[in-house]
């Protein structure tokens, strides 16, 4: 079987966190074809080769649309024009792993869509994407034969909205790749924190600087955290500036300036190097208003760390409540108090997320509900 998955995510120097999953899944490909019957191909905009070839698959061929991919992109998304795009690549199963999809009516298609945060919380959404979603969401959900929700709590936020295509709807989890997420040992750890000049004890947070993070509650509540402990611990905040945020980096900014220890790494964090800050964390600090998975939360369980975390029923779908402490976000002091009771890495920690969650558990499922295996 020929399987082709839409690839423009990582075909890009610096992935989004879909960017990063669509990834994992094709890497998973990579492996699990081996020996077997079918074939991969990633399909990326005109161009832009050159990013995905440095991956070195060795059983994925990457392909490319045809010149002038606004426009193409524009075509294949954005209307009802019955432009099969077999006509390109052939026929086979098509995987959309961005919510968006093409027609491809002489093929099985399938859609993940992570989450339906523009319907709970449109002011949280960029509004250019907002507008977006809004004129085009309907058109994917009807055209594509499968639905894939990364949560149950996704799955049904889902249905309650969009009922008409429940039937098409499955939950396939995420995974963390075990071979790059584990306890890292204290050297290498200080060697990380070293390059990038933050402290030995610290909070971690991990995403990109936007509304649904919740970032300007978790400065709050740093804030009193820091007013209440003489030796309080630093905050470190990873990622990308995200949207709507021009207050929430004023914000910081000025605490900084009023001399609270919050850093943000000048350069920019390599994928490789956070196996390692998740090791050091005291804990990772994960306040989302909603997520539809989490992978930091995952990675970081992955990797030994506590998490505090929004009190979602996604959270503790996924999450080993052991090592979670879970928060109400309307509640700035239970998230102070969380990190008050929180304890210094004292090294010896194990791994403690579940044990479901693999990338090969993702494609196994995948596959099996593209009709594949």
């Amino acid at each position: 079987m020929h399987i082709l998955i839409e690839a423009d995510s990582i075909a890009t120097k610096r992935m989004s966190g879909i960017g990063h999953t669509v990834f994992e899944i094709i890497s998973a490909l990579d492996k699990s074809i081996v020996d077997t019957s079918n074939r991969v191909t990633a399909i990326v905009p005109y161009g832009c080769k050159k990013y995905v070839l440095k991956y070195n698959w060795k059983n994925i061929s990457v392909r490319q649309l045809p010149p002038g991919y606004k426009y193409i992109n524009y075509a294949l998304t954005r209307t009802s024009l019955p432009i099969p795009v077999e006509l390109l690549f052939g026929r086979g199963v098509y995987i959309f792993p961005n919510y968006k999809n093409w027609y491809v009516p002489f093929s099985r298609s399938i859609t993940f869509v992570h989450d339906v945060a523009f319907k709970l919380f449109p002011e949280t959404v960029h509004p250019k994407n907002l507008v977006y979603l809004k004129a085009n969401f309907k058109r994917w959900l009807k055209r594509t034969n499968g639905i894939i929700s990364i949560s149950k709590q996704s799955a049904h936020e889902l249905g309650s909205f969009f009922p008409e295509v429940k039937n098409k709807i499955t939950t396939i989890y995420l995974g963390v790749d075990r071979n790059a997420f584990f306890p890292r040992e204290a050297s290498d750890v200080n060697k990380t924190l070293e390059k990038y000049g933050i402290d030995k004890d610290y909070f971690i947070v991990v995403g990109n600087i936007e509304p649904r993070k919740n970032i300007s509650d978790l400065l709050g509540a740093y804030k009193q955290y820091a007013d209440n402990n003489r030796s309080a611990a630093q905050l470190v905040i990873v990622g990308g500036d995200g949207w709507k945020n021009e207050d929430l980096l004023k914000k910081i900014s000025y605490l900084i300036s009023k001399g609270y220890n919050i850093y943000r790494p000048k350069e920019y964090v390599l994928d490789e190097d956070l196996p390692m800050l998740y090791s050091g964390a005291r804990a990772l600090v994960h306040i989302a208003l909603h997520e539809g998975f989490g992978l930091p939360p995952v990675q970081a369980q992955a990797c030994g760390s506590p998490v505090i975390i929004s009190n979602l029923p996604v959270f503790h779908e996924i999450l080993n409540p052991e090592t979670a402490t879970y928060v109400n976000t309307d509640d700035i002091g239970v998230v102070v108090r969380a990190m008050e009771q929180s304890k210094s890495k004292q090294g010896g920690r194990q791994s403690s997320v579940k044990e479901n969650l693999t990338w090969d558990n993702t494609i196994k499922q995948l596959l099996a509900f593209a009709g594949i295996i």
